[in-house]
């Protein structure tokens, strides 16, 4: 229970961050992809697994597929694992090297294997144009979640990837945190902070808090998401095309953080079109104005739905996910037990004074004359 606690208190800083393995290196990416590389003698033994639906997967030693050795996998039409070291030459699709038996597959390992795709090789540390750096390695990966080549290890027919980018092997084991994890990880932390903290803390502050402090409650709601919600969701997008991120249309996480961008776009519209049009001696809420109310939760909703799909896209912990939808939960829960606490007491107050000074969603002062 304390472990629990722990984790939704330091939920932020702990996003996405994986452990090694002591004595090898295993690093889960994006998309499921897993890379576990483990130093035998003068081998290094390579263990690459990802979903069976992936087209293909890609590790190289470098900062850049641009002249690295690369070495991509994918599933054969008979479930078998097919590899081939290639080099990339500028931004084309990598060639096949002339030195395909530097890999050695272990076929009876790999291929598609519960439920998973595998492919397990060795190579050794070095061999003709590259050298494995054992001490310290940067290691790029880049995958195609869709789109299959061929079953010939010298094809050309190659999408090109979706995903893409690196991290620091150590042969100790030792997790180094790349510049991408970094970027990554900042998306992260910045987007759970915007759509987990801020814009719930905004919503709260409109609905629950109008007869606390009535002169000061809209200038903090309009405030927070304008200088406060608004930046952070730019900046949070630049951190992740820093990283390399590209829209990938058939990605979900990419495709509901676009309709939730134009979506807070759409609703800070509407937020000032009723501060615009704003009457106070209206005796009814105009269909702007509860549009403004519900497309505001809708949206708020969609983010939190948005958030574990970028938690899966970096294969983030269970601890993680268990964290989340604990920290979820007592939100919507709060929203609802306050919300039916402000029902209660506009009823109570109706029958006992005839009137209700309890604001928002239809209660107001007139509440009498609207029911007469």
């Amino acid at each position: 229970m304390k472990k629990r606690i722990l984790i939704l208190l330091l939920l932020i800083a702990l996003i996405f961050i994986q452990v090694g393995v002591h004595g090898s290196s295993e690093k889960c990416v994006n998309h499921g992809f897993c890379i576990k590389i483990t130093p035998t003698g003068n081998l290094l033994s390579f263990e690459l697994e990802a979903p069976t639906t992936m087209g293909w997967v890609a590790i190289g030693l470098g900062n850049s597929m641009v002249g690295s050795y690369i070495v991509m996998a994918w599933p054969s039409s008979n479930g078998s694992a097919i590899i081939s070291q290639r080099k990339a030459e500028e931004y084309g699709v990598p060639y096949p090297t002339e030195q395909q038996n530097d890999l050695s597959l272990d076929a009876a390992a790999s291929g598609l294997k519960d439920g998973k795709f595998i492919a397990k090789f060795t190579r050794p540390i070095s061999v003709t144009g590259s050298k494995i750096e054992v001490a310290e390695q940067s290691i790029i990966w880049a995958v195609q979640t869709d789109d299959r080549p061929p079953d010939d290890p010298q094809t050309y027919e190659i999408t090109i990837h979706n995903a893409k980018g690196s991290y620091i092997f150590k042969s100790s084991g030792e997790t180094i945190i790349s510049n991408y994890e970094k970027y990554i990880i900042a998306h992260g932390a910045t987007m759970f902070f915007v759509w987990g903290i801020v814009v719930p803390g905004a919503i709260f502050i409109a609905r629950f808090t109008r007869n606390i402090i009535p002169q000061k409650w809209f200038r903090l709601h309009w405030g927070i998401q304008q200088f406060v919600a608004s930046p952070l969701i730019l900046i949070g997008i630049i951190l992740a095309i820093t990283a390399g991120v590209r829209f990938n249309a058939s990605n979900s996480h990419h495709l509901l953080g676009l309709a939730v961008f134009f979506g807070f776009i759409f609703q800070i519209s509407l937020g000032w079109i009723h501060h615009k049009l704003y009457d106070s001696a209206r005796k009814y809420y105009p269909w702007w104005t509860k549009l403004h109310w519900w497309w505001g939760r809708i949206l708020t909703l969609l983010a939190f739905i948005q958030i574990p799909l970028g938690f899966q896209q970096y294969n983030a912990s269970h601890e993680i996910f268990m964290g989340y939808y604990a920290y979820v939960t007592l939100i919507l829960a709060s929203f609802a037990g306050l919300s039916y606490y402000l029902y209660k007491k506009r009823i109570n107050d109706i029958k006992a004074f005839n009137k209700s000074d309890v604001l928002y969603t239809g209660i107001r002062q007139d509440d009498v004359e609207q029911q007469s």
